[in-house]
């Protein structure tokens, strides 16, 4: 049985988060962040990591990418700039369905 690679949720702010299912250990965020930089051109802006969690903030092509790791959902990755676009996000997000299928 297959299961969704990406899936997504709505916050409390109206943004959407991309859910990485495939990947929701720790080290994820770090993989993920080396995929947009090897692929999107992303550079690494800023990085938080606490006990059970991380935040690190990307740049690719303009556009600022939150990057997540909550130790009880997993990760994900948002825009948090005010900016609604998420053209970006959705072509990641169809990238990543592409490669894992």
């Amino acid at each position: 049985m297959s299961f969704p690679i990406v899936t997504k949720s709505v916050n409390n702010d109206g943004a959407t988060q991309y859910h990485l299912q495939f990947d929701s250990e720790w080290g994820g965020v770090e993989s993920f962040a080396k995929y947009l930089q090897k692929y999107w051109q992303a550079e690494l802006l800023d990085k938080t990591d606490s006990v059970y969690s991380r935040k690190w903030v990307l740049r690719s092509g303009g556009v600022l990418i939150s990057v997540y790791h909550d130790s009880q959902i997993g990760n994900y990755f948002l825009r948090e700039d005010g900016e609604s676009d998420e053209a970006l996000l959705r072509q990641i997000e169809a990238d990543l369905i592409h490669r894992m299928s």
